[in-house]
């Protein structure tokens, strides 16, 4: 016997939907959706605890979550 798709055994399309385009923003230098720890600042500098960084045209940084692979925007502008 078929289920009805609306029952909650199957995921509803905008959960399977990329969300690659969108970045989030950085809260206390964790990841806002899986609160792994990204970047660690000291008084002399930042470091961002990913290797995966992504630039736009406006100069602004983000860091691919190695946790949940969202992008966040990083403490990071590129001047170039």
């Amino acid at each position: 016997m078929p289920y009805p798709i609306d029952n909650g055994m199957f995921p509803r399309v905008s959960d399977l939907v990329s969300r690659e385009g969108e970045v989030e923003a950085l809260m206390d230098g964790r990841c806002p959706r899986c609160r792994a720890r990204m970047v660690v600042a000291s008084p002399d500098d930042t470091v961002i605890r990913n290797a995966i960084l992504r630039v736009d045209r406006a100069g602004r940084v983000a860091a691919k979550c190695a946790r949940c692979k969202t992008w966040v925007e990083v403490p990071l502008r590129y001047v170039g």
